[in-house]
């Protein structure tokens, strides 16, 4: 197949997937304790033993979005997103999923899915029964079209050792790539426990993506917290990107790159424009940092990526960070994405960018050449 725009960030959300999933295929001891559908008093609600996960197909309902988002929504309701009149939820359904990639000019996704389902978890046996049946069901999901679906399995983040084992039997599965919370993982990824994560990267070649969920900003008093609810919302949407500074950071300086130099890593939409910056800032902080033989900025262009949706200036840094550690992806299906205009986003960002085959490396082959895609 050719390829000529591969997002390498799209999703599909526990909101979308098919409501018997996880009892359905869970071991007869889990299957109480897994993600089930609920009717309650604020609708149909994904629940794990009462407690309340996200509600079923969330992002139907607008009202609590910023102004920006609800005339996103507005617009991918206009374009069908939300019509399930042919057979499902689109992103979770394999023909309306391409229909959708069609509409948007997109000839392939690279897709994540529960990272973040976890936080409110304590028993991680459990979230990782939950893991292990959604890798299954996205392994197959790819499976119905594998030139246009990548998915990308989760990987527990409370024991290294169980980590390792997720990630490999991905690879086995014939998944392309992994997804990893860092955001609540048990220790933080610059601790060489995680070396056997990192090795099982390198091993298979199954990159591992630290999608970012956000830094959390201050809170005023929850007794004050409905009045500020949509201020602190926007203040936070604001800053979701920039976790992926603490990401970069820790994983450079933690040696995992000089230790497995083979080892892939991904900025799950955490931008792009911030790094110029902060590269510049580790190589001033970080030299002579033990057990690094070059500079941090060097491990980043050798083994790193990062990727973006929508950014006015990406054109302008994309020459200043090097186009090969750059992917473009529309976020689809979420509010904040670019779908279904993602053609008209990548001319606008890219407009001053002068190098067609650098802007081919960001919408395409990068992407396309780390999942498998691109020989």
């Amino acid at each position: 197949m050719e390829y000529k725009i591969i997002s390498g960030d799209s999703h599909v959300d526990l909101t979308f997937l098919p409501e018997d999933l996880f009892i359905k295929n869970a071991p007869a001891p889990w299957k109480e304790r897994m993600p089930h559908v609920k009717e309650s008093s604020k609708g149909r609600m994904w629940v794990v033993e009462d407690i309340d996960i996200t509600d079923v197909g969330r992002f139907v309902i607008r009202e609590n979005y910023s102004q920006g988002m609800r005339d996103h929504t507005n617009r991918m309701d206009a374009a069908g997103i939300f019509d399930t009149s042919d057979g499902g939820y689109h992103p979770t359904t394999p023909h309306l999923r391409l229909r959708d990639q069609d509409l948007d000019g997109v000839d392939a996704e690279v897709i994540y899915g529960l990272f973040n389902v976890s936080p409110k978890l304590k028993d991680y046996d459990q979230v990782t029964q939950i893991f292990k049946i959604y890798n299954d069901w996205i392994a197959d999901f790819c499976k119905t079209n594998p030139d246009r679906f990548v998915g990308l399995a989760c990987i527990p983040n409370h024991d290294p050792q169980v980590a390792a084992q997720e990630l490999r039997r991905g690879a086995e599965m014939g998944l392309k790539g992994t997804e990893f919370g860092v955001s609540n993982a048990a220790k933080p990824i610059y601790h060489q426990d995680w070396d056997v994560l990192w090795q099982a990267s390198s091993e298979t070649g199954m990159s591992i993506s630290f999608h970012t969920v956000g830094w959390e900003p201050r809170q005023v008093d929850p007794s004050e917290r409905a009045t500020y609810e949509r201020t602190f919302g926007t203040i936070h949407t604001t800053m979701l990107q920039l976790a992926g500074v603490e990401f970069l950071a820790s994983t450079i300086f933690s040696g995992a790159c000089e230790r497995y130099p083979n080892f892939k890593f991904l900025l799950g939409e955490c931008g792009i424009s911030w790094l110029p910056y902060v590269l510049d800032r580790m190589d001033h902080e970080g030299g002579g940092q033990p057990g690094l033989t070059m500079k941090p900025s060097e491990y980043f262009h050798r083994q790193g990526y990062s990727t973006f949706q929508k950014e006015s200036v990406a054109g302008d840094m994309i020459p200043l960070i090097g186009a090969e550690s750059v992917i473009w992806g529309s976020d689809y299906p979420h509010p904040d994405g670019v779908w279904p205009d993602s053609q008209e986003t990548i001319e606008n960002n890219f407009r001053n960018l002068k190098s067609e085959s650098d802007k081919r490396k960001v919408i395409c082959e990068n992407a396309g050449k780390l999942y498998g895609l691109i020989k």
